[in-house]
């Protein structure tokens, strides 16, 4: 992916950045931690409050300190409240919680989190209560029993969710009652309960008959959590943990929350929150939090190997179960996966709850013939649950089965009106369904009829130049071509582009690949529009990504894949890129092999996830530099078959993964010397010449106090070594500091050293070619002007002047190039269709000509002249 400041963009999951510290960002719950850290909210001082009442009994308080999370031990002087507080805590092996004088809910609902939902069922027998109902019914369903869990849930839907319940727990469990239920049957039956009714409810039993009941808050976070309204998620969490700081069930929330949107190092830190709370024992959400960041990050062994202790303590789990079939899937471990459904199936017949799971994982591994498949059966078990049916949607729109993903997200919004994701993208297809396409031997271009349609056209040749590129064997070529046409959606605008790649739009991209389908957004200035930018480098860079999954499975690292299609740019690096590789060494601070691949998709800060794809460029080209040119085909090819990065490294480099970054690092530093960002040999650094003019002073009492590089230092430094980079751009700046910025005839050589010295600075180019172009032979600025024109992403102003050199010299071939490059990075602009057309004229290019004409009159409707230019172009042709 890549962003319009640099190629450097959000990967597409980023796109839920409506992150879980953005929604806390208000009330502060994680915005206030540290990026490694998650603690709960202060206590509410509600809370606080009622428990400071002085007409509280002893027993009484401490009935209160465990319901609110906030006993100690003295507080737990019955197996009844011991038996509260692990299920407050989530440590369902509590042995309390297998004593018969616990209470008979709390004993059924560690049982079902055990995975015995038939001895939780014999517990409740011929008990009434919501939570009794909520248990039960969840119980059934664990069964494969779904009719006798319907019947359960919907009655105690009806009886505990109406005005005359007074009991805030009984009002809130009513409300999960009726959010189960409306998983097994249709929005349209008997008993369900519309999404904002359950809100009401909630909101009563929170404002109105208990403003302590943190069950309110977790309810309502859990009922917008299947909704994927992330952005309202937090602030429910943080009031239920303001509530009751020790709720693992809130904290379980939360870090799926957290991992959804890649913030693994908060959700590494609630897992161990979880741990925590159940010890001694292992905790199952803690388990399934790690291993679904391990799945996220393409570790699924890993991911597997998490859940052992956990799955050792409970062998039944259901949900450790669904994740261990996932893990598997994660793994590329088809049989495995079709074996664990298996034994999920023997437990639960018929159930959806681990193929949604599979399925979930494979997609989100790009997978999308094997998601498809799995989240189809997640389908066919539960028609009436929305969550697959998004899922299965949004996963067939990525692959590019249009058709397959408007029945599917038609019927998840019938299912799901609420569901954001799911509206917008179908949306999006219907507006799909109204473009016109334009096909070229490799592509497919669909575009809005109208403007779009004259880039749509011109893109198809370019567009063939790039697959020869990208599928060929040249350097770098991927030697593989896909099966199938890719198709190019280009967007109007930012908004429909951002639904495309996320389901919501807020992603901050111009351009991302699925696989076989690339959205770009169209690169046009204005509003609602992120600016021109050079397409064809863009698409260039996505179409690599669409080859590189073809022929590894779509089964490869995150940096790998970025890498190898930055490489594929064929584009030199940006000046800011190699400062940022001059920083990371220097400072010692380059990304390790996992932190690299999180980088892309949930940055630290500002610059990491720009450092992310530089370090990742350069990583590949030191495998291509140090191993062999064929090296990263070899390792694609591993991946493909499932190798691990670790196994394929070991075994095609010859390198350790904890040996490959030292190694690379020693590489790098001979680089950033040949780029004249560290010294080398040319002299000492900046911050050494400094510290030794300190130190001379410090012997001489009348010395003013050091105010960095003076002028006289800056010569006196320049003539001991006037090879540095470093000293030569001080001195650069310091002469254009006193000429105002502008360059003389005497500053040219100092410009050309400094050039030569770091040629990676796009300042001595810059300031040159404003020289020379001001002066009598502008014909020595076209050097510069190719230098700025190759790594310039955003303007067509250098290939606009360069054409003008080049036909003032009358090299018509070379203008025209300049002028074609100047239309692809801003082909709506009708002043560069008009020079194209001018040059292509000169050249007798009649059919050049008359396509940038009839651009111009779709683009200027209004403007008569252009279809009299066409007519005189047709006059031209028939006198020829």
């Amino acid at each position: 992916m890549r962003t319009n400041q640099s190629r450097r963009v959000r990967a597409f999951v980023a796109g839920l950045l409506v992150s879980a510290s953005m929604a806390l960002a208000q009330g502060g719950v994680a915005a206030k931690q540290a990026k490694s850290e998650f603690s709960p909210p202060p206590i509410s001082p509600a809370v606080t409050a009622l428990l400071d009442q002085d007409y509280l009994k002893p027993e009484e308080r401490a009935a209160l300190r465990v319901r609110h999370g906030l006993w100690e031990d003295s507080d737990l002087s019955s197996t009844a409240l011991r038996a509260q507080a692990a299920i407050i805590r989530g440590a369902f092996a509590d042995a309390s919680l297998d004593d018969a004088s616990a209470g008979a809910e709390d004993r059924a609902e560690a049982l079902l989190n055990r995975g015995e939902p038939d001895k939780a069922l014999e517990v409740l027998s011929g008990r009434a209560g919501a939570r009794c109902s909520r248990i039960r019914g969840s119980a059934l369903v664990d069964l494969g029993k779904s009719a006798e869990a319907v019947a359960e849930l919907r009655s105690a839907a009806e009886k505990f969710t109406g005005a005359d319940v007074q009991d805030a727990d009984e009002l809130t469990e009513g409300a999960r009652c009726a959010l189960l239920l409306t998983r097994l049957q249709s929005p349209k039956a008997q008993g369900t309960i519309p999404h904002q009714r359950m809100l009401a409810i909630l909101a009563r039993a929170r404002d109105e008959l208990d403003r302590v009941s943190w069950r309110a808050n977790l309810v309502e976070g859990q009922l917008l959590y299947e909704k994927d309204k992330y952005e309202e998620v937090g602030a429910t969490v943080e009031a239920a943990l303001s509530l009751n700081p020790r709720c693992a069930e809130a904290y379980w929330l939360f870090g799926l929350l957290c991992v959804d949107t890649f913030d693994f190092d908060r959700g590494e830190s609630i897992a161990a929150k979880l741990d925590e709370l159940s010890s001694p024992d292992p905790s199952a959400w803690g388990a399934c939090l790690r291993a679904y960041i391990k799945m996220r990050q393409g570790e699924g062994e890993q991911a597997a190997k998490l859940l052992e202790p956990a799955l050792e303590k409970f062998p039944k789990s259901r949900l450790l179960l669904a994740y261990r079939a996932a893990a598997s899937a994660a793994a590329f471990d088809f049989a495995a996966t079709d074996a664990k459904l298996a034994a999920f199936d023997a437990l639960s017949p018929g159930s959806a709850t681990a193929y949604m799971a599979v399925g979930k994982a494979v997609s989100g591994a790009r997978q999308y013939d094997e998601a498809a498949t799995y989240l189809g059966e997640a389908v066919k078990r539960a028609p009436w649950w929305a969550e697959p049916v998004v899922e299965l949607g949004l996963c067939e729109f990525q692959a590019g089965r249009n058709e397959q993903a408007m029945a599917a997200l038609e019927k998840a919004t019938q299912l799901d009106p609420q569901n954001n994701r799911a509206a917008n993208s179908l949306t999006l297809l219907q507006e799909l369904a109204t473009y016109v396409s334009v096909e070229s031997d490799h592509f497919i271009v669909r575009c809005k009829p109208g403007e779009d349609e004259v880039v749509a056209k011109e893109m198809l040749p370019p567009l063939e130049d790039i697959y020869a590129r990208v599928t060929g064997n040249g350097p770098g070529g991927i030697d593989h071509k896909p099966a199938k046409k890719t198709v190019v959606e280009l967007y109007p605008n930012h908004r429909w582009f951002g639904v495309r790649i996320t389901g919501m739009p807020q992603l901050h991209t111009i351009a991302a690949a699925t696989g076989p389908v690339i959205a770009m957004e169209a690169p046009r200035e204005g509003p609602g529009h992120f600016g021109a930018f050079d397409w064809r480098r863009v698409v260039q860079h996505e179409y690599t990504h669409t080859v590189t999954l073809s022929r590894t499975k779509n089964r490869l690292p995150h940096w790998f894949t970025e890498a190898s299609a930055v490489y594929l740019e064929d584009a030199p690096r940006d000046y800011s890129t190699v400062q940022l590789l001059a920083r990371a060494y220097e400072t010692q601070t380059l990304f390790d092999m996992d932190k690299i691949n999180v980088m892309f998709a949930r940055p630290e800060k500002p610059t990491d996830r720009s450092q992310a794809y530089a370090q990742g460029h350069a990583m590949y080209e030191f495998i291509m530099d140090t191993y062999g040119p064929n090296k990263p085909l070899e390792l694609m090819d591993a991946y493909a078959k499932g190798v691990r990065e670790g196994e394929a490294f070991q075994s095609i480099l010859g390198v350790s993964r904890d040996n490959f970054l030292p190694r690379f690092t020693e590489w790098l530093k001979v680089k950033l010397e040949q780029w004249g960002m560290l010294p080398g040999t040319r002299g000492p650094t900046i911050k050494e010449l400094l510290k030794s003019e300190r130190a001379e002073k410090a012997d001489d009492a009348d010395a003013e106090e050091d105010e960095g590089p003076t002028p006289e230092l800056i010569e006196k430094w320049l003539g001991q070594y006037p090879e540095s980079p470093s000293v030569l751009m001080l001195a650069v700046r310091e002469r254009l500091k006193k000429s105002g910025g502008k360059a003389d005839a005497e500053m040219v050589p100092l410009l050309e050293k400094y050039a030569a010295a770091r040629p990676v600075d796009p300042l001595p180019h810059k300031t040159l070619a404003a020289f020379y172009l001001a002066g009598p032979d502008a014909a020595q600025a076209i050097p510069h002007l190719e230098y700025l024109d190759a790594r310039e992403q955003h303007s067509s102003g250098y290939a606009i002047e360069l054409a003008r050199r080049y036909a003032a010299a009358g090299d018509l071939d070379a203008a025209a190039k300049k002028a074609a490059r100047a239309t692809q990075i801003s082909p709506y602009d009708p002043a560069n269709r008009e020079f194209a057309a001018t040059i292509a004229l000169r050249r007798k290019d009649f059919s050049t000509a008359e396509r940038h004409i009839r651009a111009l009159i779709v683009l200027e409707p209004d403007r008569e002249i252009h279809k009299q230019r066409l007519e005189a172009l047709e006059k031209l042709r028939a006198e020829k």
